[in-house]
């Protein structure tokens, strides 16, 4: 964000760029919060922070050996908390990798009762080799962290941690310490809580590197208590929000000029205002339809693929006072529950500069900008939604009470080695009459689906199923019978009795042969940029004998001596890969070879020790 382009189109910033971990740095520690979550944006992350070419979406998501080696690496250092309720269904059944997301994704409830709203990401860099001070990265964005293809706004700021607590970082601080608490349900995991304490401990410290020309930055956040925060008053005040109330809009507005007002939003939330407020705003726009995609073209999603939300998504406030201006961003609307009773949870970030450098409201939607995908709202009568908006309110407090249930997965094995999904829950959940329930193994797809008419202690049977598709998720879907309105969503359930092997099977489904294992050894071995370019260049994992060579010519040995001479991090890499897919009782595995354990057991016992956390 600098000089007067804060609100340029031209100036983009790619999600991977934003986790791109900097040269001569290890990813140690990434936080997330987000409302909404979709498995698959989820499962590229870890490959995006490993792998520095993992860079388009698709790409990754076809490369089933990058998915599964980002998140071995680096799954355990995400910690991904968002919206009980709120994770995207999979009605078609979802990719069985999610499984290794259960430690990383934590569900939570806004302890005020609003909707956990706040979109971030704080990631910890530790320098290779343990010399030199780790490095800070935070990222303020008003998207979720899902396939979403709106209009968003990020901030990113760079920072290390320094000798003493700053007060400037005090919200954030707050909010990052109150994570593991707002769980719901489920507790987080051990390892996160711990994780997000000393995340905490860095984030007191930080000290960012302020973009040009912004002289003071601070944040905030609402939702945690009754102290409720909103954009200072100015002489002038710019709104660019997706969702708008009436009383949001007139407590930002008191006493501005209307000639002053600037408001951005959707046309059907702005046909629902009243006139009073509307007339705050002397200038009223929304965004041009041939603006919400990308250069007035169609979604080239796949066929079968959902189409990504589009539109307006950013939120931010413009005010002026004295010689400077106030851009603050965020998660938050200019709504009743973000920003009068503070009943969401969100988080802001205010950039401060004078006006000659960062430009007023009107600066930033000229022509030349934001202005040219704009045009002026013009009134109409709203279509009357009564019935499908109360429907939406009816299935909304089933799918909360759903979420804050308590439910449980119980596994049981059968003669057969299939596990029988046992589903419970420890506050009973009744279906109301008019609205139906069906509930699915997300693996197994809707297909496999059973209906429900209530939810408590006594278990009912979800499903059998092998052992490598069994996960904590379950897949849900609520209709309104009277008008047809229908929600799908993943729920997070604590799953029990889950046989130590499921690991494995998920391996071994995907490193299916002798070949498939050395290619994944190739990649493991492999200097992690060029393994990563080679391996998205193969396509959908087929191919790779052209991209590393065939099991006969590749230079295994040559590399595995190279990683011997190193700190030995790729050997361990390879060591949790074979205990995982050899026999524990005779040592042998029916994937990997016979020659290459032989040599294994000869590495393993030179190996470097793991100085990581020293």
């Amino acid at each position: 964000m600098q000089d007067k382009t804060a609100l340029d189109p031209e100036n983009r910033a790619l999600y991977a760029e934003i986790l791109r971990v900097p040269a001569g740095y290890d990813l140690d520690a990434a936080l997330s919060t987000t409302y909404t979550l979709d498995f698959e944006t989820a499962l590229v992350v870890p490959a995006t922070l490993a792998f520095h070419a993992a860079e388009n979406r698709q790409e990754t998501l076809d490369t089933p050996l990058a998915l599964l080696e980002g998140l071995e690496r680096l799954s355990a250092r995400i910690a991904i908390f968002c919206e009980a309720g709120r994770i995207k269904s999979v009605p078609k059944g979802a990719n069985r990798l999610t499984a290794l997301l259960e430690e990383t994704v934590t569900e939570v409830v806004a302890p005020r009762g609003g909707a956990f709203h706040p979109k971030l990401w704080f990631l910890r860099f530790s320098p290779i080799g343990g010399l030199g001070q780790p490095r800070l990265r935070l990222a303020l964005l008003s998207r979720n962290l899902t396939t979403d293809a709106s209009w968003d706004l990020s901030l990113s700021l760079d920072g290390m941690v320094t000798a003493h607590a700053r007060d400037q970082n005090t919200p954030l601080v707050e909010l990052v310490r109150a994570l593991p608490g707002m769980a719901s349900g489920r507790p987080a995991p051990a390892h996160v809580t711990s994780m997000v304490t000393s995340l905490a401990e860095d984030l007191a410290r930080a000290k960012w590197d302020h973009p040009r020309n912004i002289n003071k930055i601070s944040f905030a956040v609402n939702g945690l208590n009754d102290q409720v925060w909103r954009p200072r008053a100015g002489r002038t005040l710019g709104i660019i929000s997706p969702f708008v109330t009436d009383s949001a809009l007139s407590t930002l507005s008191r006493g501005v000029d209307p000639a002053n007002a600037c408001l951005l939003s959707r046309s059907e939330e702005l046909a629902l205002l009243s006139p009073e407020t509307l007339a705050r705003f002397g200038t009223r726009l929304v965004l041009d339809e041939m603006a919400e995609t990308e250069d007035g073209e169609e979604s080239d999603e796949p066929p079968g693929r959902p189409i990504p939300a589009r539109g307006l998504h950013a939120k931010i406030f413009i005010t002026e006072r004295y010689k400077s201006t106030e851009i603050t961003m965020g998660s938050g609307n200019a709504t009743t529950p973000a920003l009068i009773n503070g009943s969401n949870v969100e988080v802001f970030a205010t950039l401060t500069g004078y006006t000659e450098d960062l430009g007023t409201m009107e600066d930033q939607i000229s022509p030349e900008r934001l202005g040219r995908f704009l045009r002026e709202f013009v009134p109409y009568e709203p279509v009357d939604a009564f019935q499908e908006d109360a429907a939406e309110a009816r299935l909304e407090g089933l799918r909360r009470e759903m979420a804050t249930s308590g439910p449980a997965l119980r596994c049981e094995e059968d003669d057969e080695g299939r596990i029988l999904l046992h589903l419970a829950a420890q506050t009973e959940v009744v279906i109301p009459d008019g609205i139906g329930l069906r509930i699915w193994p997300v693996v197994a797809g809707i297909e496999h689906c059973i209906c429900l008419t209530a939810l408590g202690a006594d278990e009912i049977l979800l499903g059998r199923l092998p052992l490598r598709d069994v996960t904590r998720w379950i897949g849900v879907q609520l209709v309104d019978k009277e008008t047809g309105f229908e929600q799908y969503f993943t729920l997070g359930t604590d799953l029990v009795d889950l046989p130590d092997a499921r690991t494995a099977e998920i391996l071994r489904a995907l490193i299916e042969n002798r070949d498939a294992f050395l290619r994944y050894i190739r990649l493991l071995l492999g200097d992690v940029s060029e393994a990563a370019k080679a391996l998205f260049a193969a396509g959908q994992g087929g191919g790779l004998t052209g991209a590393f060579g065939t099991s006969q010519d590749a230079p295994i040995l040559e590399h595995m001596v190279r990683a011997l001479a190193g700190d030995g991090r790729q050997l361990r890499d390879i060591e949790r890969l074979v205990t995982r897919l050899r026999d524990p009782d005779t040592g042998r595995s029916d994937i990997i070879p016979d020659e290459f354990l032989h040599l294994w057991e000869t590495f393993r016992a030179v190996m470097p020790e793991d100085r990581h956390n020293d």
